[in-house]
C-alpha cells in the first residue's frame, strides 16, 4: 500500500473513531410506544361521561387544572397558579379564589382562561347538558364570579359543608368555551337559574347551543385538549393513536409528570382478545399490556422474561350488580344468601394467584374508612340454604329449583348473569354457577357485548344480575352517586337500583362532614347498611398488573388508570 493511501485511510478511520468517541450514547431504539387497549374507548372527553377505557387515552390530550401526583398521590397543581384555599366572605359564603396560570393553550393556540372555567361549569350544569357523572359533584358550586381585571381569575362559591370543595375545584377539567356554538348564551344568566331551565326554547340561542354542546364530535371527531398529545387518527375498535405536541406550552415546566412526552406517538391497538393480545406482546406489535388475568401474567413471566412486570395496588373492584327492582331480588336475606354462594377468597386463591384483596363494601380496604370489623369470610352454602328458606324459598314442585310465590305466582329463584366474556368475568361466573346450583338456584351466564349490556339492560334496569368492575379515584369517596336513591334512574348512575333511606340520610351526612374522623365513622356505618343490606355481591380489589417491553423504563401508580405512558423513557438503542 502507498504512503498516501495509508495516510488518507488512516486520517479516515481516525475520523470515524472520534466521532464514535464523542457520542454520548447511542440513539433511542424508537420514539413510539404501542398499548393495548382491551376495548374500544368510545368517548375521549373526560367532561362527556367517559368510560375508565377512556381515561388510557384522554389523559394524555387533556389535563385537568390540578390532581393527585401519581407518586406522592397529594394534590398537584397543573394549570393552577397554586392550590386554592377555602376562604369565607362577609356574609359567611365560602369560596375559593381560582388562578390559572397564564401561558397555558388550547391545542389551536387559544388561551385558557378563567372564561373557559365558568363555561364548563355552567354548561355542564345545565340540565339540558348530556354529561351527567359532573352534574351531581358540580352542584355543590354555588356561584362563580369572574375576575374584571384579570382574565384567569375566577371566584368559585362552593357548598361550605361539602366533604370534597377543594378537591371538585382543583380538579376539574375544563372545556374549550370558543369552540362551542352560541358560547356566549349563558354568561349573564346566573348559576341559579342555570340549574333551573327545563325548556331552551325559553331563551334565545340556547336551543342551538345545547344541541351543539351535546354533538357527539366534541368526544369523538373533534378533539381540542391543552395536553402534551393531540388525537391523529381513530378507527372504531381498531386502533387510535395521538402524537406528542410540538411547541407544547407544558414543555416549559419540568418536573410535572402530566406535560412530560417522551415518546412521539402513543399507538393504542383495541384487541378484545386476550390470547391475540398476548401473541402481539411476544411478536413486539404491543409495548405496554394491562389487565391480563393472573394465570396469563405469570405464564408470561416464565415465556416471556424479557419484558418488565409491574404490580401495584389499585383502587379498581370487582362485584356482582344485583336488580334491587326485580321482584325476585328485592329482600334483602335473598341477597344475602346469593352472596354466600361466592367463595371469593377462593377465587383470590385460586383464580388470582394471590393478586388480590377481598372486600365487603364499596369502599376500597387501602383506605382509613373501610370498615375492619366486617368479616369477608361470606362464603357458606348451609347459611345461604337457610336464608333462603328463611325468605320464604323451598323447592315446591321437586325440580331442584327453589322457588316461591310472588304476586300470585310461584316463580323459580332462575336469574340471568350478565358476563362480557373476558376470561376473569368467565371462570367467576362458572363458580358462582356451580355452588348455586348446590342451593337451588339456577344461574343462567349471558354473554354479551359491555356497551350493549350498559344501554339495554344495566341503564333500563333490565337484568337480574351483571358481572361489573367499578374504578375509584385517589380523592376520598363520595358515595353519594353510586349509592343515593335520588339515583335510581334511566341511564341513572346507582346501577343496582339499591334504595335505603339509612344509607341516604348516612351518604347526604358523608358529604357534608368535614372533620375527617367524624366522616371516617360515617363511613364505617355506612359500609355497615350495605354490608347488611347487600345490594350488590361484593368480590374482591385486585393488584394492578402491568407488563412493558424492555425497550422502556416504566413505572406504575395506585392512581388510575396505573401508569402514565408519557413518562416512561426510551431505553437507548444496544451497539
Amino acid at each position: 500500500m502507498t504512503k498516501p493511501i495509508k495516510t488518507v485511510l488512516f486520517s479516515l478511520l481516525s475520523c470515524i473513531f472520534i466521532v464514535a468517541c464523542k457520542q454520548d450514547a447511542p440513539p433511542p431504539s424508537r420514539d413510539n410506544i404501542n398499548i393495548l387497549l382491551p376495548a374500544d374507548p368510545e368517548r375521549i372527553n373526560p367532561v362527556y361521561d367517559s368510560r375508565s377505557i377512556g381515561r388510557e387515552v384522554y389523559q394524555y390530550i387533556y389535563v385537568p387544572v390540578g390532581d393527585f401526583h401519581p407518586t406522592t398521590l397529594e394534590l398537584f397543581p397543573i394549570l393552577l397558579k397554586s392550590l386554592p384555599i377555602q376562604q369565607t366572605d362577609g356574609q359567611g359564603k365560602s369560596y375559593f379564589d381560582i388562578e390559572l396560570i397564564a401561558d397555558a393553550k388550547w391545542h389551536d393556540g387559544q388561551s385558557i382562561s378563567a372564561a373557559d372555567y365558568a363555561f364548563t361549569i355552567k354548561s355542564v350544569l345545565l340540565k339540558l347538558t348530556s354529561p351527567r357523572s359532573w352534574k351531581s359533584t358540580l352542584a355543590n358550586i354555588q356561584d362563580i364570579k369572574l375576575d374584571q381585571n384579570n382574565p384567569n381569575m375566577i371566584r368559585v362559591y362552593a357548598n361550605a359543608e361539602y366533604m370534597l370543595a377543594k378537591e371538585m375545584v382543583s380538579t376539574i377539567f375544563l372545556l374549550p368555551k370558543h369552540r362551542y356554538k352560541n358560547n356566549t348564551v349563558l354568561d349573564n344568566i346566573s348559576l341559579d337559574e342555570i340549574k333551573q331551565i327545563e325548556d331552551a326554547s325559553t331563551i334565545e340561542g340556547l336551543s342551538e347551543f345545547v344541541e351543539d354542546f351535546n354533538d357527539a364530535r366534541h368526544y369523538t371527531t373533534d378533539i381540542l385538549g391543552n395536553g402534551p398529545y393531540k388525537l391523529d387518527s381513530w378507527e372504531t375498535d381498531q386502533s387510535l393513536t395521538i402524537s406528542k405536541l410540538e411547541n407544547f406550552w407544558g414543555d416549559n415546566y419540568k418536573n410535572n409528570p402530566f406535560l412530560e412526552s417522551n415518546v412521539s406517538k402513543m399507538n393504542f391497538k383495541i384487541i378484545a382478545d386476550e390470547m391475540t393480545a398476548i401473541t402481539a406482546l411476544k411478536d413486539g406489535a404491543l409495548d405496554v399490556v394491562k389487565g391480563l388475568p393472573a394465570v396469563n401474567f405469570e405464564n408470561l413471566k416464565k415465556e416471556f422474561p424479557s419484558a418488565n412486570y409491574l404490580n401495584s395496588p389499585s383502587t379498581r373492584y370487582y362485584y356482582i350488580a344485583i336488580n334491587n327492582q326485580n321482584p325476585l331480588l328485592s329482600d334483602a336475606k335473598t341477597r344475602k344468601a346469593l352472596a354466600k354462594l361466592v367463595d371469593v377468597n377462593g377465587m383470590i386463591e385460586n383464580i388470582e394467584y394471590g393478586y388480590g384483596t377481598a372486600l365487603t363494601g364499596p369502599i376500597h380496604p387501602n383506605k382509613e374508612a373501610y370498615n375492619e370489623n366486617l368479616s369477608d369470610k361470606i362464603y357458606n352454602i348451609d347459611e345461604a340454604k337457610s336464608l333462603l328458606e328463611d325468605s320464604g324459598w323451598t323447592d315446591s314442585n321437586n325440580n331442584d329449583i327453589v322457588d316461591r310465590l310472588i304476586n300470585g305466582k310461584v316463580e323459580d329463584l332462575e336469574l340471568e348473569l350478565l358476563i362480557t366474556g373476558g376470561e376473569l368475568g368467565q371462570k367467576v361466573a362458572l363458580l358462582f354457577q356451580e355452588e348455586a346450583a348446590k342451593a337451588g338456584v339456577k344461574i343462567n351466564i349471558v354473554t354479551k357485548d359491555i356497551r350493549r349490556m350498559r344501554t339495554e339492560n344495566i341503564y333500563t334496569y333490565d337484568y337480574d344480575m351483571a358481572a361489573l368492575a367499578e374504578g375509584q379515584d385517589i380523592v376520598p369517596l363520595d358515595p353519594y352517586r353510586r349509592w343515593h336513591s335520588d339515583n335510581i334512574k334511566e341511564k341513572g348512575s346507582n346501577l343496582s337500583a339499591f334504595n335505603s333511606d339509612k344509607a341516604d340520610e348516612l351518604i347526604e351526612k358523608i358529604r357534608n362532614e368535614n372533620d375527617t374522623k367524624k366522616r371516617e365513622k360515617l363511613f364505617e356505618d355506612f359500609h355497615k347498611v350495605i354490608y347488611d343490606e347487600q345490594p350488590v355481591i361484593f368480590l374482591f380489589s385486585p393488584t394492578q398488573k402491568l407488563i412493558v417491553s424492555s425497550d422502556f423504563e416504566a413505572s406504575v401508580t395506585a392512581k388510575r388508570p396505573g401508569y402514565l405512558a408519557n413518562t416512561f423513557k426510551i431505553k437507548p438503542a444496544q451497539n
